[in-house]
């Protein structure tokens, strides 16, 4: 498992480390937790489990876009995520503080349950949800997501919602 998140690190900072030189970014470091249903194919006499995990965040963010690692787990269930979010329209409400998003996620997943044996797999999916400004350092991130899990039978996919605190320095 270390070795695919090691391999999967290098490669997407590889990729996502040529910024546009008059572009500013924010780099930022914060605090996740997510509540997921995992979702079991329809074969399977097992039933859908609730988790609850919490995560580390490091990212970097310009007006526009947000590039996004995190890790996060406890002890069944470990995954390691980047997202890269398409900040949308500042103003929608009125309010500069508010800004929604939609994003795309990709991940590994290593995952244990009573009646599986221990599972490593991926998954990729989507996200959308609202940044808060809180001040001009901090931001609260609460977000929506869908994950489908390949490579781990019978899981299917993972779906839940988040809340994270980022700082920005």
């Amino acid at each position: 498992m270390f070795k695919h998140v090691l391999l999967f690190t290098l490669l997407m900072t590889t990729i996502f480390s040529n910024q546009v030189e008059d572009t500013e970014t924010f780099s930022f470091a914060g605090l996740t937790a997510t509540g997921s249903k995992v979702d079991f194919k329809g074969t399977s006499n097992l039933t859908d489990s609730k988790n609850t995990l919490v995560g580390l965040r490091y990212g970097q963010q310009t007006v526009d876009w947000r590039t996004m690692f995190t890790l996060s787990g406890k002890k069944e269930t470990q995954e390691f995520t980047l997202e890269i979010d398409k900040i949308l329209m500042d103003d929608i409400f009125g309010y500069p503080e508010v800004r929604p998003y939609l994003g795309a996620t990709i991940g590994i997943l290593h995952y244990e349950d009573a009646a599986l044996t221990e599972e490593d797999g991926y998954f990729f999916g989507g996200a959308f949800g609202f940044l808060i400004y809180l001040t001009d350092n901090i931001d609260l991130d609460i977000s929506y997501h869908y994950k489908k899990i390949k490579d781990m039978e019978p899981l299917s996919n993972i779906r839940g919602a988040s809340i994270g605190v980022h700082y920005f320095y």
